[in-house]
């Protein structure tokens, strides 16, 4: 799997992860402390967040990093 690709599926699950919360974009950055427009482009694909960010977002979605790493779903 190539950068594009691991971007791509990884802004996916975190889509997924946050929709099985029933958050939107808005209540994650919140919940993250970061702004939408970053949760915006890290599930787009368009971000390659840091792995801070990642921890705060995995934390708002109360899960661990590693599950946002897994791409199985």
């Amino acid at each position: 799997m190539n950068d594009k690709e691991f971007l791509f599926k990884l802004g996916q699950k975190i889509r997924i992860l946050r929709t099985i919360k029933d958050y939107s974009q808005e209540i994650l950055a919140e919940k993250s402390n970061t702004d939408r427009g970053h949760i915006c482009n890290i599930e787009a694909g368009k971000a390659n967040p840091s792995i801070i960010y990642l921890k705060q977002i995995a934390d708002a979605l109360e899960c661990d990093l590693a599950e946002l790493l897994q791409f199985t779903i």
